[in-house]
């Protein structure tokens, strides 16, 4: 395998959204044997950026669930490759549901989060995917108000609430809109531009870097890393990933706080 892609929250780092030494061990080794390491996260690319330079590796980043691409060394962006974002129908709609439903909602730039928050008391503050947001309130007025400037750009659109069952129900009803969405976490519904999920970057970026999918292991835990994992040469779950992520998976490694990441570069490469 030349090339492995791997998620963050819940799968190279900890529950406490550290990376485990372990981790961190695996990756420069594979780094160093010639390995291309990709991370493929939900996050933005300021708090994703971050990651790499834990690592002291070059590579490259898919982040916002793959709005955003770029090529990473030093722990800084050296080079973007692609950057897609939101139909400003689909904000528009986003944001109305949001406000019905009182869900709040964070709109992704590729520098800073717009907050938008309805209901403060079911933000999921204490979820390590909430705390990695550069966050800005606005109210529902300042925002609406800022999508009629052309250049604003939203790379993504997280929903999140602590009533996992409201975000439920509002992935249904952007569904007959024809507006898809995925889990990053439980607690966050996320919306790309159309046409852009991890997969798309992955292959995007295979077929930049001259490889194949047949030359990459993916790693992931959620939803939002079914189709990377599914476009994959070599798909592995984590031990805490949903049990439909386990299913479709060729592999099953340890949990995130077991360093399964790791744990697995070492067994396939012994």
């Amino acid at each position: 395998m030349k090339l492995a892609a791997i998620d963050l929250d819940g799968t190279l780092l900890d529950s406490q959204g550290l990376v485990p030494k372990a981790n961190i061990e695996a990756l420069q080794t594979f780094y160093s044997n010639g390995g291309i390491v990709t991370i493929a996260t939900g996050r933005n690319s300021i708090s994703a950026k971050d990651i790499f330079e834990q690592l002291s590796i070059g590579g490259y980043l898919i982040s916002s669930n793959g709005s955003f691409i770029a090529k990473m060394q030093s722990g800084e962006i050296v080079d973007v490759l692609r950057r897609s974002k939101i139909e400003l129908p689909t904000l528009k709609r986003a944001f109305f549901l949001a406000k019905e439903a009182k869900i709040s909602i964070i709109a992704s730039r590729e520098t800073q989060d717009d907050q938008l928050t309805f209901d403060e008391d079911n933000l999921v503050k204490d979820d390590p995917y909430y705390a990695h947001f550069n966050l800005q309130n606005h109210s529902f007025e300042e925002i609406t108000e800022q999508l009629n400037d052309p250049s604003l750009s939203y790379l993504k659109l997280a929903l999140t609430d602590k009533n996992e069952e409201k975000l439920h129900h509002i992935q249904q009803e952007l569904k007959k809109d024809g507006i898809d969405s995925v889990f990053s976490d439980p607690h966050f519904l996320e919306i790309t531009p159309k046409n852009i999920t991890k997969a798309h970057s992955l292959l995007f970026l295979t077929e930049h870097l001259g490889i194949t999918a047949d030359d990459v292991m993916a790693f992931g835990d959620q939803e939002n890393d079914i189709a990377m994992l599914n476009c994959s040469g070599l798909s592995v779950a984590m031990g805490n990933a949903q049990e439909r992520v386990k299913t479709l998976a060729d592999q099953v490694t340890k949990t995130n706080d077991e360093a399964g990441v790791a744990y697995f570069l070492k067994t396939y490469f012994e």
